[in-house]
């Protein structure tokens, strides 16, 4: 085990296939012929070379210490990644990846990775891929709502919790004087903890209804209409 900001990565150890000959024929031998540099000679690319770092010992145990340097490439490659989790039915991630490039055809370039509990990690190449997913949705993959968020640094994929998940509302009958993002703030937090709202509704090009995007606890009875108008004439009248 390799302890690293807090947690501890584990290390799988085994042989493979293609070392058994190596294990078998003695040192510095593999079948018998090839030598230890030759093992992965063939399908050598420069993107998946590793290099070796010295670690640091600390109380008995070798250490991870990274440069904040390498922590802010990484965050500049993964800035603005989103993870998401489809709510209701579990996807496969051919039929994911098949639909959701049908439907973001036109954002731009964008690349999804599974990680653990059906949570998926979205790569975009730039906050205005990023931006435009979560501007355009909801998005529904096999009547399944796709729920995003955005990627923090230090947050593991498995670590993010989706016991909130955000829904995009429409707020009707909204008076003239509440149309500004403090009034909006105020009525959308009837339903939740308001996060943005779209850009038609940021720059009042329709003002009979307004989309705005709204954390709500995954388990919490979403209002109907009619109700959720009742409460709202309620708070601000």
């Amino acid at each position: 085990m390799i302890p690293f900001g807090g947690e501890k990565v584990g290390l799988a150890t085994g042989v493979s296939p293609a070392l058994k000959g190596f294990v078998a024929g003695g040192v510095g031998q593999l079948d018998g012929s090839k030598q230890w540099s030759q093992l992965f000679q063939q399908n050598r690319r420069e993107n998946l070379k590793l290099s070796y770092i010295k670690s640091v010992v600390v109380d008995g145990e070798s250490v991870a210490v990274v440069p904040e340097e390498v922590l802010d490439a990484g965050v500049k490659d993964w800035g603005f990644a989103l993870f998401g989790i489809c709510v209701g039915k579990k996807v496969p991630f051919k039929a994911l990846l098949s639909v959701l490039s049908r439907k973001w055809v036109k954002v731009g370039t964008f690349s999804i990775n599974t990680a653990k509990n059906s949570i998926y990690v979205f790569k975009c190449a730039s906050k205005e891929v990023r931006d435009c997913i979560l501007d355009n949705g909801p998005w529904d993959v096999w009547v399944a709502h796709l729920a995003l968020r955005l990627w923090e640094r230090d947050t593991l994929p498995r670590q993010c919790s989706f016991s909130k998940v955000p829904v995009w509302v429409k707020l009707v009958n909204i008076p003239l004087e509440l149309w500004t993002p403090c009034g909006l703030s105020h009525l959308a937090s009837v339903l939740g903890k308001p996060m943005h709202m779209d850009a038609a509704t940021g720059n009042r090009e329709i003002i009979n209804f307004a989309r705005v995007c709204v954390e709500m606890e995954a388990v919490s009875k979403f209002q109907g209409t009619s109700e959720l108008e009742e409460l709202m004439e309620e708070w601000w009248m």
